[in-house]
């Protein structure tokens, strides 16, 4: 995970900043993105998530949420297979993740400007896209042992589908982005 970059440290600054958006939903904004153009300067982000009120952050949480973007560019960068969601620990209840995974996809498809309008994606990024559009619709209903390992198996798809629209898209000619 993020070493000191916990979900609830980042949903603590969401909270205080009287963001609208959760952590998840920040942190998927950031991966899209990011997925667009790895060069997305971390104030770029802010802006999008916090708007004028990123000029309000203290230094602290300035800081960690600038570790959180440098990070995530890191990871998605690296093509190790190491990027991860930022979500709530496992301990939380399942309908709580459940509910934090539906906004991070709402934030990654914002982040990366997706329309389900047909646009022209690469390779299987359109289906990866429609699969993480409908994901971002999933509403939670129980929390039995089965759907512990379904919201294991969807996020785990997610983490993965990212990295491949990740790859996908960087192997684009630059003037095509979507």
């Amino acid at each position: 995970m993020y070493q000191d970059l916990a979900y609830q440290k980042v949903q603590d600054i969401m909270l205080n900043s009287d963001s609208v958006a959760s952590a998840a939903e920040a942190h998927g904004v950031l991966s899209g993105l990011l997925c667009l153009n790895g060069q997305t300067d971390c104030d770029q982000w802010l802006e999008a998530v916090f708007g004028e009120a990123r000029i309000h952050l203290d230094s602290t949480d300035h800081a960690l949420l600038f570790a959180l973007c440098e990070t995530t560019r890191h990871q998605l960068d690296d093509f190790d297979f190491s990027f991860e969601l930022l979500l709530p620990e496992d301990v939380r209840p399942l309908s709580e993740r459940a509910n934090a995974l539906g906004e991070w996809c709402q934030g990654f498809l914002y982040g990366l400007g997706y329309r389900s309008d047909g646009a022209d994606w690469p390779g299987d990024s359109t289906e990866v896209l429609h699969d993480i559009l409908e994901i971002s619709r999933l509403t939670p209903d129980s929390g039995g042992e089965s759907d512990e390992v379904a919201y294991a198996e969807i996020t785990e798809y997610v983490r993965v589908g990212v990295q491949l629209i990740r790859s996908e898209l960087h192997q684009q000619p630059s003037s095509r982005l979507h």
